[in-house]
């Protein structure tokens, strides 16, 4: 019955004993008390009730009053704890009787966390599925406010589409539960509101562009929502952007019949819902634009005052002319449509139709090529034509436009509008003949060259050209004499002072009107500045990842999920990993211990949200391959413009400083010991002294027996008192060490011989000593007095079975372990075993301090100590010692150590 009482009474999850009559609480352990926040006492003067909904009690008593005696109960109910905070527990309970009472015992899980994370995942899906099969925003949008209202058993959705032609927002669509009443009414009076930027709720998320939560609807005096939620119950809303790339186009509001608390992973997940609903927003934008360009291009087409016919690419057979078009040649639609241009005898000069054509095909367009045609009444007039290939209705043709330029003012002014724009072009851009003599020089080539018009013009374009690129030029020249075009190629020239400039020049072929090659056109740009400035951010770049390399302390950069992007070598051996990329990809919680990571994620949330965060943050990693490590953490979020937020970590392991801290204390703790020891040394073993001269003089002049038990007795306790002392003195005298080679062997066997009064009839002893001497520099009266404390707490501790002393030597080191099929030790006075005064005895049996003396010696001894031990399943005490000279003595010492030893006092 005990075991069950422990059970009971220590088990981590909430329990409670509560009667099936009264459903009054019986009993409830810590566990419970802690989780809701209630003393025991109140716990007792309450029922199940108490802790519950209101609306849930009728459910809660159906639901008892249908078991049996032998029926168990699982079920998941909302309980609310004493600040008021409702979350889901998933019951476990069975019948029990209390003086003949029936009555349940229950054992309680919160479940809140896994049930909110099932809905979170089930709205994921569900959305995913309505965007993979919706065509359009007036589609998706509604359905898949529905889908989150359902998986996340929300009572209302609206969406709010902005209007930017009146600047505010209008309802656009809802969804209801079947449940909520009057929703008829709501929709009117939501569909004749037109609601501002920041105005309320919807306002708000349109004008901060990120989720809003309103934990209680009746606190917001803004659009009459605390009227809404009195008449249709409604208590909480959260409202998400649907964002396009041009921004907000859209504000989704979903409200409960319920208060909420606001949900940081909802809010995120809603966020990315609303993006991925904007992309079908955007989508939809997209293809109306295009209807929008196909009806334009033909109202264009139309209405241009710009002669314009579409022809076949195949035959040449026109498809399409404008009204333009046909004025300028004199034809009717009807003659044009269907015939080709050679048909129609519009070309004077076929040969520049047929130069026209190899020029088309070998550049895929042509600009402003001037041409002579004949109208319909045979007059010549002359144009430039432009040729661009169009598809149209899946079917290859090519558009042409023409400009008659047959009146020369016309000509000369075109001439004077693209002179006056090379001209004030800040690029620098002249014409060359095919020898590459100068022809032309703009003011833009002036500032970058440094030579006036007057002094270029005439002269080679190789006085530009350095020495070791004059290869290069002859290269451009030889591709402009086979009429090619020069895309844009970075290069050097200099200037008329000497200094060289790195350049981007294009260069294009000229020809004249009968498409004849007759020279070249350049335009050159100076980049000299932007080469430097890339060049300075590159070595940057590498200073800075150089840095990022050899930096002692772990840096990581993380994104907004936790996913790993990039990892010194340091941080990389932090967590035990030799290749940096290995980590690459994965989520840092995968680093972390379990107990860490809500931790660790709550950091990473108030740093993205710029909320307040206290740095240092403390952190433990616990590698499979080393100790646990405590880390130092600062981190910074770096937002750039295009991109994602990511975070860039910088993590610092101050193991060795929490180490030293900790012996620090234990150094001051062990030198405040050791002066009270002195002190009740001192004060104590004087009365002791005169005490046992007092008892031995009466004993020898008493001759009544009462009174020698009597003297015996207080003898005994002057005895206990004096070992009391002796073992506080002992402490102080445990780190001088007088350490000689010694056969450890007889240093156990000593300890053994002095402990077996200890020992137990049922208990055997099993000694694993070597056969050949094991010789190590010991101080052998402190090590032995330290063995007779395990062995004898060991000896103590086994009522039957066995206590077992193993003596192994290992590579440098020696190790002597004391193994008992005991009691064992429970994990929490494990903790604490070697703290001064801890023990598992009576008071009247020891005072604690034999552990702590078994310790000073093995550290006196440079060695460490370690325990393993389970309730019921016996110790292990481990004693590691450094042995340098394991196979051999040092110089200068005796070769071998007599095996017997003196005997600890």
């Amino acid at each position: 019955m005990e075991s069950y009482r422990l059970l009971f009474e220590k088990n981590p999850l909430p329990m409670w004993v509560f009667d099936l009559e009264s459903l009054r609480f019986l009993d409830v352990n810590d566990a419970a008390v802690q989780k809701y926040g209630y003393s025991r006492s109140e716990f007792l003067a309450m029922t199940l009730g108490d802790i519950g909904p209101k609306e849930d009690v009728p459910r809660l008593r159906e639901a008892l009053g249908s078991l049996k005696p032998t029926d168990r109960m699982i079920g998941i109910w909302r309980n609310r704890k004493k600040d008021g905070t409702v979350f889901d527990a998933e019951v476990l309970s069975t019948e029990v009787t209390i003086l003949t009472r029936r009555a349940r015992l229950a054992l309680l899980n919160d479940v809140t966390e896994r049930l909110r994370g099932d809905r979170h995942r089930a709205t994921e899906i569900g959305v995913t599925r309505v965007l993979i099969d919706a065509k359009s925003f007036a589609e998706a949008a509604p359905q898949a406010i529905a889908a989150i209202c359902q998986a996340e058993e929300w009572a209302l959705g609206e969406v709010w589409l902005y209007d930017a032609a009146a600047s505010v927002l209008r309802l656009d669509g809802t969804w209801h539960a079947p449940g909520l009443r009057d929703m008829h009414g709501i929709e009117l009076a939501s569909a004749r509101l037109a609601i501002r930027p920041g105005v309320g709720l919807v306002g708000r998320v349109w004008q901060r562009d990120t989720p809003v939560w309103i934990r209680d609807l009746r606190e917001e005096e803004e659009l009459g929502w605390a009227e809404y939620s009195e008449r249709f119950g409604l208590r909480s809303a959260v409202g998400f952007p649907i964002r396009a790339r041009s921004g907000v186009e859209a504000v989704a509001v979903l409200f409960s019949q319920a208060i909420r608390e606001p949900d940081e992973p909802l809010l995120d997940l809603l966020a990315d819902i609303g993006s991925r609903i904007g992309q079908i927003f955007e989508r939809d934008k997209v293809e109306a634009s295009r209807r929008a360009s196909v009806e334009a291009f033909q109202k264009a087409f139309h209405a241009s005052p710009v002669p314009m016919a579409i022809s076949s690419l195949h035959d040449g057979r026109f498809v399409e002319a404008n009204l333009q078009f046909l004025r300028l040649f004199g034809f009717e639609r009807a003659e044009v449509v269907g015939r080709s241009s050679l048909e129609l005898e519009m070309w004077v000069d076929q040969q520049q139709r047929r130069v026209l054509g190899e020029r088309l095909k070998e550049r895929g367009s042509i600009r402003d090529a001037e041409v002579q045609i004949r109208t319909k009444a045979g007059q010549v007039r002359r144009a430039l034509m432009s040729i661009e290939y169009l598809d149209l209705r899946d079917q290859p043709t090519i558009i042409t436009t023409l400009v008659d330029i047959t009146e020369f003012v016309g000509a000369r002014e075109a001439q004077a509008r693209l002179a006056a724009i090379v001209q004030s072009s800040e690029d620098a851009i002249f014409g060359k003949s095919l020898t590459g003599e100068i022809l032309t020089w703009n003011a833009g080539a002036e500032r970058m060259y440094g030579y006036s018009a007057s002094e270029a013009v005439g002269q080679s374009v190789e006085m530009l050209v350095p020495d070791d690129r004059r290869k290069e030029f002859e290269r451009i020249m030889a591709r402009l004499r086979n009429g090619e075009k020069l895309e844009p190629l970075e290069t050097v020239r200099l200037r008329k002072d000497g200094r060289k400039i790195v350049v981007s020049l294009a260069v294009s072929p000229l020809r004249d009107g009968a498409g004849r090659l007759i020279g070249g056109s350049t335009i050159t740009r100076d980049i000299t500045e932007r080469k430097r400035t890339e060049q300075l951010v590159r070595r940057s770049e590498a200073r800075f990842r150089q840095l990022f390399e050899v930096a002692a302390d772990a840096m990581f950069l993380i994104d907004r999920r936790g996913t790993i992007l990039e990892v010194n070598p340091a941080g990389a051996a932090l967590v035990g990993v030799k290749d940096p990329a290995a980590l690459r990809g994965i989520n840092i919680g995968e680093l972390l211990p379990p107990r860490e990571l809500e931790s660790a994620r709550q950091y990473l949330r108030d740093l993205l949200h710029d909320r307040p965060i206290v740095e240092p943050f403390e952190i433990h990693l616990e590698p499979a391959s080393s100790d646990r490590r405590f880390l130092h953490v600062r981190s910074r979020v770096i937002r750039e413009e295009g991109t994602d937020p990511y975070v860039q970590v910088i993590a610092r392991d101050v193991t060795p400083e929490k180490e030293s801290q900790r012996r620090l204390l234990e150094s001051e703790r062990q030198a405040s010991m050791g002066q009270v020891a002195a002190f009740v040394a001192h004060e104590i073993n004087t009365p002791l002294t005169n005490i046992s001269l007092l008892s031995a003089n009466l004993a020898r002049a008493a001759k009544d027996p009462g009174v020698l038990e009597k003297l015996v007795k207080i003898d005994a306790q002057r005895r206990t008192a004096a070992n009391i002392v002796s073992e506080l003195l002992s402490l102080t005298r445990s780190q001088d060490m007088k350490r000689i080679p010694v056969d450890v062997r007889g240093v156990v066997e000593a300890a053994i011989e002095q402990t077996g009064a200890f020992r137990m009839p049922d208990v055997r002893l099993v000694q694993e000593l070597p056969k050949d001497p094991l010789i190590a520099p010991v101080d052998p009266l402190r090590m032995q007095q330290a063995l007779v404390n395990l062995l004898k707490n060991a000896f103590q501790a086994t009522g039957s079975g066995s206590v077992t002393v193993r003596l192994q030597s290992e590579n440098d080191h020696i190790t002597i372990a004391v193994l008992d099929t005991g009691s064992g030790i429970d994990p929490e006075m494990r903790a604490r075993l070697f703290q001064p005064f801890v023990t598992t005895k009576p008071r009247s049996e020891g005072l604690g301090l034999g552990l702590v003396f078994v310790k000073q010696v093995v550290e006196g001894h440079d060695g460490s100590i370690q325990v393993i031990s389970e309730p019921g399943r016996g110790s292990t005490f481990t004693i590691t010692l450094p042995n340098p000279s394991d196979k051999a003595p040092a110089k200068g010492t005796k070769a071998a150590a007599p095996r017997t030893t003196p005997k600890a006092p």
